[in-house]
């Protein structure tokens, strides 16, 4: 494997490396208290004449220093590989690399430092005077600052700083080299669906920032060619800083006809065909601060600078978010697809020219997700995704069917410590040191590097000045790509079980679909259409960027707040049912309420669940106005007395549940057949008794009325005491009868 072969490589070149040249400054323990940084230097070595050298010192220490002395030092033998320019990068800045010129005239001298003070220095000194020899390769140069401090002067340096300078190559041939300068870097969303981090954004976007450096470096090329590499997300990010930093929003899209248009900005009209997850806020913003009016004319002015820049020639297009695209191949390949088509829609709405391109941060890529790419998408991967580096003279191979331009990791990877190794000065160093030893090695390949998008602070504008040289070509990558290629094996793309460890795992990738699932399901449920799910899907597919590698479990967790969020807003469609209900036959209505939480009309279903012997009718569809209630009438049956569980749950129109249910007991009494039964009863015993009684007090009363009547025909005659003298029957007992009943005197 090339990897591991570079790396046995490496530790022998290492011991090489530091036999280069006799001791100039022994190891120290601690960190130098003085800081060298080198801001200037001849890029390479002028066959005669002086070399330039010039920078800052800056005392990191609590002393004041006096008589600080700024000598120069070079190598005197050349590195001649490029694997062991690599070695020598990994040389521990103590290590002597060379020897100091201490030729009066030749070092500058600063009087005093201060605590926390800078002075800038600067040395001429002449070629001759480095020892260097007449010998194309690449050296070692720098400078050592040695001054009285604390500690009396002695040899060893109180600061240093070193970089590689090449020889200019012999002949007449000419070297290519493409220069890509990347746009790529994390993007995070709060829960509410802002940009968030802004305090970082703000500090990119300053003067000296990172993103306001890359313009400048941008800038500085002038007629030189380059290319640019962007992550659209960077893009989405600084138009909706631009905007203010909106909110995620549920507002109907105004690019639907028949529904309510997107007020207009007060920063100008949106863009023909702009969809809302880049226009303007469709809600009049809140009040702001200072910071955020500073912030929102940084993201504008920044825009309008870039689209200047790029002009039209196409900018290479990474997938939306900087997808982990090993990752996602191989847990979510839809994934992807997603990711390389909102890549085109947002260039195409910010109206820049653009190509596909899938080009890994680290230059490795999976051979799946290689056979994944589309034909048409410009494949960069780095020299170390092969066994053994591709020997092409065009920089491009045929691999799996697709061409690939293979870059150099070695120029990407920078300069030697202690200065950054994303040190503008110290990438042009090492790009012009790899391309001088591709010319020593009559390999006319182009170099190509992705250049950083974080630079460590510091001025990038002047990158390109010094990358002018009449041995070197500066070339678009495009025009590489177009070359042809030279076949290789699949065998040779290197893809290590340490490879796939690195990649996103599997739960960021279900965390950002359940996010990205429950933007569907609400888009279903509002009545109007919205942009939701373009806006969701942007802050998921950002959770599964290959920046967030050193983080998964904080990307994942950002996913779920997502989720979180747009299902609490599913769960302001509420039902709210009675307490009980009580049938007062086998059938009867009842209501429950549906409450609309959000902000926007909605359409949903509220289903009724039941046990096998309760039946409701009445539930279905409701469209329901924003912030409104309604009552929903149901009516409710069954032939089966006692207590019923009811559950009403609120639906999309596709009977997705949207959260929020309610449970009420139906208790059937069937009490109208009881009261009839007890009625029919109670009329037969009425009747009975009646039937049973009337007879007999029907005739009692006519035979009152015939005594009565005997009475007053016959006078005073007494009444009769004997049944026998009146001839009546003995056994009637009447109230007339005077044996049962005899007058009192």
């Amino acid at each position: 494997m090339f990897r591991a072969a570079l790396a046995g490589l490496l530790a022998l070149g290492a011991s090489c490396a530091l036999a280069v040249a006799p001791a100039a400054a022994a190891p120290a323990e601690d960190p130098d208290p003085l800081l060298v940084h080198i801001d200037t230097i001849s890029p390479v070595l002028p066959r005669s004449g002086d070399v330039e050298i010039a920078g800052t010192v800056t005392n990191t220490s609590d002393d004041t220093f006096t008589r600080i002395n700024v000598h120069a030092f070079a190598s005197q033998s050349p590195i001649l590989e490029s694997a062991l320019l690599a070695v020598a990068t990994t040389i521990a800045p103590t290590a002597s690399v060379g020897e100091r010129v201490i030729v009066p005239g030749t070092f500058d001298t600063i009087d005093v430092l201060a605590p926390g003070e800078s002075a800038d220095f600067s040395d001429s000194v002449p070629v001759e005077l480095l020892g260097i020899p007449d010998q194309a390769g690449v050296y070692w140069i720098g400078v050592h600052a040695l001054g009285d401090g604390a500690v009396p002067r002695d040899q060893v340096a109180d600061g240093r700083a070193r970089t590689f300078i090449p020889a200019r190559p012999e002949g007449d041939a000419r070297q290519e080299a493409s220069v890509v300068l990347s746009l790529r870097g994390r993007v995070w969303y709060d829960d509410e669906g802002r940009i968030g981090g802004t305090d970082r954004w703000a500090r990119r976007l300053e003067e000296g920032g990172t993103l306001d450096s890359v313009l400048n470096m941008a800038d500085s090329a002038g007629g030189a060619a380059y290319s640019w590499l962007v992550d659209p997300a960077v893009l989405v990010a600084l138009k909706r800083l631009s905007y203010g930093n909106p909110t995620r929003d549920i507002t109907p899209d105004p690019s639907v006809p028949d529904q309510q248009p997107t007020p207009t900005p007060t920063d100008g009209e949106t863009s023909e065909g702009e969809t809302p997850s880049l226009a303007p806020p469709a809600t009049e913003p809140g009040a702001s601060t200072d910071e955020d009016a500073e912030l929102t004319a940084a993201a504008t002015a920044w825009l309008a600078r870039f689209q200047a820049l790029v002009g039209t020639e196409p900018v290479l297009t990474l997938p939306f978010g900087d997808l982990d695209v090993s990752a996602a191949v191989r847990h979510d390949p839809d994934r992807y697809t997603q990711a390389l088509s909102r890549s085109t829609q947002v260039m195409a709405l910010l109206g820049l020219p653009s190509r596909l391109a899938v080009a890994p941060d680290d230059g490795l890529l999976s051979p799946e997700a290689l056979a994944a790419t589309p034909p048409e998408a410009l494949v960069m991967l780095g020299d170390n995704a092969f066994a053994l580096p591709p020997d092409s003279p065009s920089s491009v191979v045929r691999l799996l069917g697709h061409k690939v331009v293979v870059t150099s990791t070695g120029a990407e990877a920078g300069g030697p410590g202690p200065t950054a190794a994303s040190d503008p000065l110290a990438l042009r160093q090492r790009l012009l040191s790899e391309a001088a030893l591709h010319a020593v090695h009559d390999d006319t390949a182009p170099v190509i590097v992705k250049l950083p998008t974080v630079w460590r602070g510091e001025d990038a504008a002047s990158f390109f000045t010094d990358l002018e040289q009449p041995w070197l070509d500066l070339v678009p990558v495009a025009e590489v790509a177009d070359r042809s290629a030279t076949g290789v094996p699949a065998s040779s793309l290197v893809y290590t079980d340490t490879d796939v460890q690195a990649e996103l795992g599997a739960a960021g990738f279900v965390a950002a679909r359940r996010a990205t699932d429950r933007a569907t399901l609400l888009e279903q449920v509002l009545t109007l259409q919205t942009t939701i799910e373009t806006q969701v899907g942007d802050e998921a597919m950002v959770t599964l960027s290959a920046q967030h590698r050193a983080a998964p479990r904080l990307a994942a967790l950002a996913a779920g707040r997502i989720d979180d969020a747009l299902r609490a807003d599913l769960g302001k469609i509420q039902i709210e049912a009675p307490t009980r209900v009580t049938l007062s036959s086998d059938s009867g209505p009842l209501g429950a309420t549906l409450v609309n939480g959000l902000d926007q009309p909605v359409t949903v279903r509220v289903d009724a669940l039941t046990d096998s012997d309760l039946t409701v009718t009445g539930a279905g569809e409701r469209t329901l106005g924003p912030e409104a209630r309604s009552v929903v009438r149901l009516e409710a049956a069954t032939t089966q007395p006692g207590l019923h569980n009811l559950r009403l749950a609120v639906m999309s129109t596709d009977g997705v549940p949207l959260g929020s249910t309610d449970e009420l007991p139906v208790r059937a009494a069937r009490v109208s057949a009881l009261i009839w039964i007890m009625m029919g009863a109670g009329g037969l015993v009425l009747f009975g008794m009646i039937g049973y009684r009337l007879p007999g007090q029907i005739r009692a009363r006519r035979r009152e009325l015939a005594a009565r009547e005997h009475g007053d025909d016959e006078g005073d005659e007494p009444e009769p005491t004997d049944a026998h003298q009146t001839g009546s029957d003995p056994r009637d007992t009447g109230p007339g009868d005077a044996r049962l009943f005899p007058e009192r005197p």
